[in-house]
């Protein structure tokens, strides 16, 4: 199985284009129904869906592609509306933020690499208009972490084909 973690260090350091598109939000565009809004659009959901997707049965495992979870607010409440929200930081599952003083709703995402004592090491796009590496601190602007990783198909299961 392709480990969602390897998909993500391989991400690290992309950008932005000069005009501001992403290739994330380009794939995201490209996905059923296509549209056009998108690939200038911020980009750290985009992003994580996209590594998400390139797992096999990835995208089922969080419910399907809906491209409303580029509004990191849509996805966290669809997550939580499947039983799947926990404050438990473990490997490789979504991170929700909600940064201060900038809005109601959550407003980041990132897939979790690992947690060190009260540090979270976090794949994170459109940080600093990259995707990185990132050291966090575990504090209250977290909002949840949801699991997914665990429901993904393995080889071990009778009805899986492997791509």
């Amino acid at each position: 199985m392709i480990d969602i973690l390897d998909v993500c260090d391989d991400q690290v350091g992309r950008h932005e284009a000069a005009d501001g598109t992403t290739r994330y939000g380009k794939w995201l565009d490209a996905q059923p129904p296509r549209t056009s809004i998108y690939a200038r659009a911020d980009w750290c959901a985009s992003s994580a869906l996209y590594c998400i997707a390139q797992i096999p049965g990835g995208l089922a495992a969080i419910g399907g592609l809906h491209k409303s979870d580029a509004y990191v607010e849509n996805w966290h409440r669809r997550m939580s509306a499947m039983g799947r929200v926990s404050m438990t930081p473990k490997p490789r599952r979504i991170v929700f933020y909600d940064w201060r003083g900038t809005g109601p709703d959550d407003n980041h995402v990132g897939i979790l690499k690992k947690r060190e004592g009260g540090r979270l090491h976090v794949y994170e796009g459109n940080h600093d208009d990259r995707y990185e590496l990132v050291d966090r601190p575990f504090d209250g602007q977290v909002t949840g972490f949801a699991e997914w990783w665990s429901f993904v198909p393995s080889a071990d299961d009778d009805w899986f084909i492997e791509p």
